[in-house]
């Protein structure tokens, strides 16, 4: 029976059809992933200006409310004169808007890596603070100066003799140093507030005398601020240089910290082991792998906290109708008590138990064989604590010691949470860090930082501001970061790295089942011709 012409002309409608589909199964995902990364890579134009990836890694799309939780400490006299539980009262969030922008960037000759400064803004935002609370409110604190000359001056450390220390103890209750002090809400976080002990300390007649005394090396512990607040100074100011890999040569380094400060490690002074001042993976964890998967480790770099991290699978979620992986720092990051972490361990130079009924065989709620309590002759901090061992954000000292860790000591035993009154941890409201990621892009969607501030005090016989005090970790505040991408970020994902694709996987799949069916028609019409034509 001879060929149609409709049946030629259907025949290579279906094959068209078939070999369309087919290429699409076959081609679609290598190109739609090289597309991906070359524009993801961060690169700039021949007159230096930025292409869009690092423009949009410059200028960040996103709107990123923090709110500050503080503790109020309601029995201040109980805990000074009697050695009392803490009760603390969380007030707040008071809420910022954090802009940040990376300027005077630049490129390595060979493309594969780029330079910035990270200038960060903070503005107080009252429609985003939670109702009821004012940035006038007191608030009523330890007294983070005043415990920080306890333990410069009376420490194990000291270098002060037995009457140096007489004169001090009597010149801090002389300029009126308390344990704890009440200030507003805004001096404490950023304003700043004026310290007896700041204005002593930076005068020229406390330093001619203690220059005389033969002290003059102590005047290095001495901060340089004039006024006191956590972040004093922090606005509109930037966290280092950076060096980063663009991806230029291997994208799956894109974003990784090449050296911060002009360091490829962190400095022995903050970590005493290799493995824990090793910088690892993107700047805040800001840029990603593709394709994520739940068995990924993603590691990156948090200056504010001088030292990096990994984030791990947590759970699926759905940001703004579109589907992310949850991404999570997870509880062994932050247990010195394991020895893989054994460099971010606290020295606790000043030997002190702070939880005694922690790994306690007959107290804590803890197996004594599942926890360490003491290593190198002093006791370790329980799980979910570390210190933070610079200026936040900045290669240098801290002021004073302060410990960090997950709100309300999220992941640190009851032993911790009970040695004081108002903690209540909620996995939800309080898990550290969490990276709510596109799964084909690694895009970041939505980021959930929170982190505690505390403040450890100890009971110093030799000084008349603590020799009641009883030893314990006292939580300061803790910030909750709340960043989302803004529209037209959510569109050109929703539309190029989910619609597309699954325009085309769902395209692949008609047009092969449009030309089977074609053939399978025309089978069927000649099978039922050639039977008509020989039964005639």
């Amino acid at each position: 029976m001879p060929i149609k012409k409709y049946e030629i002309f259907a025949f290579l409608v279906a094959a068209l059809f078939f070999v369309v589909g087919l290429g699409m199964w076959i081609a679609f995902w290598p190109i739609f992933n090289s597309e991906l990364r070359a524009n993801y890579k961060l690169q700039a134009n021949a007159d230096g200006s930025l292409k869009y990836a690092a423009f949009l890694y410059a200028n960040p799309p996103m709107k990123n409310v923090m709110k500050f939780n503080l503790f109020n400490v309601t029995n201040p006299d109980e805990v000074k004169y009697f050695g009392a539980k803490p009760e603390l009262i969380e007030v707040g969030g008071y809420g910022f808007l954090e802009s940040e922008q990376k300027k005077y960037y630049d490129f390595s000759s060979d493309k594969t890596q780029m330079f910035y400064q990270n200038y960060k803004q903070y503005h107080y935002s009252p429609e985003d603070s939670d109702g009821g609370f004012s940035y006038d409110d007191n608030v009523l604190f330890p007294n983070s100066i005043g415990e920080g000359a306890v333990a410069t001056i009376f420490g194990p450390q000291s270098e002060f003799s037995e009457t140096a220390q007489l004169i001090a103890s009597i010149g801090l209750v002389m300029v009126g140093e308390y344990p704890f002090i009440s200030k507003k809400v805004k001096d404490v976080l950023f304003d700043g507030y004026e310290d007896p002990l700041l204005s002593v300390a930076h005068s020229t007649l406390f330093r001619s005398i203690v220059t005389i005394m033969g002290y003059g090396d102590q005047l290095n512990y001495i901060p340089e601020m004039r006024t006191f607040a956590y972040l004093s100074g922090y606005n509109n100011s930037y966290d280092e240089n950076y060096w980063i890999n663009t991806g230029y040569e291997d994208f799956s380094k894109l974003g990784f910290v090449e050296s911060w400060a002009g360091l490829k490690e962190l400095p022995a002074s903050f970590w005493p082991t290799e493995e824990a001042r090793r910088i690892k993976g993107p700047d805040s964890g800001s840029l990603s792998k593709l394709h994520l998967t739940k068995d990924d480790e993603l590691p990156f770099f948090l200056s504010f906290m001088c030292r990096s991290f990994k984030r791990t699978y947590w759970q699926e979620n759905m940001v703004d109708g579109i589907k992310t992986m949850a991404f999570a720092v997870p509880h062994d990051e932050f247990d010195t008590t394991l020895e893989e972490n054994a460099g971010f361990r606290y020295k606790n130079l000043e030997n002190v138990d702070y939880f005694p009924e922690w790994c306690n065989e007959k107290t804590s709620s803890n197996s004594s064989t599942d926890c360490q309590k003491t290593a190198n002759g002093t006791y370790l901090l329980p799980p979910g604590l570390f210190p933070l061992v610079c200026y936040p954000g900045h290669n240098a000292q801290p002021p004073f010691t302060v410990l960090v860790s997950p709100p309300h000591f999220l992941y640190s035993p009851p032993e911790v949470q009970h040695k004081l009154s108002g903690m209540s941890p909620d996995p939800q409201k309080h898990k550290p860090m969490v990276f709510h990621q596109e799964k084909t892009s690694g895009t970041a969607l939505q980021v959930d930082v929170r982190f505690q501030v505390n403040l450890p005090v100890v009971n110093n016989k030799k000084t008349i501001m603590s020799s009641q005090m009883p030893n314990v970790i006292i939580p300061l505040f803790y910030e909750d970061s709340h960043a989302v991408v803004k529209d037209f970020v959510m569109n050109t994902v929703w539309l190029g790295v989910i619609i597309v694709p699954r325009i085309i996987e769902y395209l692949k799949f008609v047009l092969i089942f449009i030309s089977i069916v074609i053939l399978a028609v025309l089978l069927v019409i000649r099978a039922r011709v050639k039977g008509t034509v020989t039964v005639v």
